[in-house]
């Protein structure tokens, strides 16, 4: 369980978090939502510890800024938004970094690798430097060095940003299998139909706070929306999935 009591972050106009709390259960893929300059990001970076936040962070219990490097790499995985190394190595390279705090056997590392990069349909691209790939393909790497550690708690800022569809979908399926194996996963999405289909729950921010959190169908009420984002929405939920019809107030 991660507990979130009372996390503010400074900001230059405004704080960039104030006063969130939350509880989220393991087992979970919980969607962070909201317009832009909402907080998702810097909610994410505050769990992650790159940036020092007020307030209590609890894994388990456990203060996570009281965690050394070696348990905090043991605990969880953090994909940072439109990161981008500027080092010219190897697809396998980056992805091996997220192993760096793992005591694994060269084997065991190597199948890891490969395993991640299968699963993210990467193996096309053995050998390749990052600097050939394009900006979706070097996105599932990054997805794929945060995986490859196996961690239990998994932060992903945009984790579908500049992919295409199929593989937009693919990650979503993959990530909700991830929170199903006992991983608590978070993601901030803008796609709200899709936070909507994939997400177990939505935290829904705005200007830094906390406006709601709890199921979709709980999250996305139409005042909710007229609210934080400024529009109105018509869903439409079947079995083939959810879409909506937004328009502007």
């Amino acid at each position: 369980m991660l507990t979130i009591d009372n996390v503010s972050l400074k900001g230059i106009n405004r704080p960039r978090l104030s006063n969130v709390g939350l509880s989220l259960d393991s087992g979970k893929l919980i969607g962070l939502i909201g317009p832009n300059g909402a907080g998702k990001s810097s909610l994410l970076k505050a769990i992650a510890g790159v940036e020092a936040a007020s307030g209590k962070l609890l894994w388990n219990r456990q203060s996570l800024s009281a965690m050394n490097d070696n348990e905090r790499a043991n605990t969880l995985s953090y994909m940072a938004q439109d990161d981008t190394p500027q080092w010219d190595l190897t697809i396998e390279d980056i992805i091996d970094i997220g192993l760096l705090k793992k005591r694994l056997s060269r084997s065991e590392r190597q199948r890891r690798v490969e395993t991640t990069s299968e699963t993210l349909n990467l193996s096309e691209f053995t050998g390749h430097s990052i600097q050939r790939l394009s900006r979706g393909e070097l996105q599932r790497v990054l997805l794929a060095r945060a995986l490859v550690s196996e961690p239990e708690l998994l932060l992903c800022d945009e984790p579908t940003n500049a992919l295409d569809i199929y593989h937009q979908l693919n990650v979503l399926q993959l990530l909700k299998k991830q929170s199903e194996q006992g991983r608590l996963v978070m993601m901030a999405i803008h796609d709200i139909p899709q936070a909507a289909e994939y997400c177990d729950e939505l935290v829904l921010l705005d200007k830094g706070r906390l406006v709601c959190h709890g199921q979709p169908f709980e999250v996305l009420t139409k005042e909710n929306l007229a609210a934080t984002f400024g529009i109105h929405a018509d869903w439409i939920c079947n079995k083939r999935g959810v879409a909506w019809q937004p328009r502007p107030l």
